[in-house]
């Protein structure tokens, strides 16, 4: 498993502290140490559409002034390429036998019954 993030990010350190807690092993790769390129973003948009992958509570994207424009699948796939810092974080890739999934974001509930179950 890898949890993609950034280590100051509250959502990161939360899912961090529930892999910790629950003694689940997983890679960290840290956004702005090592970002990701527009292969890995278009295997992520795969999953989940680009636009609801960008973080409005980011600082890249008040700094766009995104709010209140609409974005296009084309414009929010570029915009992750240009600084991953825009990512809704934490983005995790797990599964087993192969199977690829993925999950972003941190909510307990969730991460409850997709990695203790």
């Amino acid at each position: 498993m890898k949890m993609y993030g950034i280590k100051s990010c509250a959502s990161v350190k939360k899912a961090k502290a529930f892999f910790d807690n629950n003694n689940i092993s997983y890679e960290f790769i840290d956004l702005s140490k090592t970002p990701v390129g527009k292969d890995k973003i278009e295997q992520w948009t795969s999953f989940v559409p680009a636009t609801s992958m960008l973080n409005p509570r980011s600082k890249p994207y008040k700094d766009l002034g995104l709010k209140d424009k609409k974005t296009t699948e084309k414009k929010a796939l570029s915009l992750i390429e240009k600084d991953n810092g825009i990512i809704k974080r934490p983005v995790i890739e797990h599964g087993l036998n192969g199977e690829c999934k993925f999950t972003i974001g941190f909510n307990e509930e969730e991460y409850n019954s997709t990695f203790l179950s």
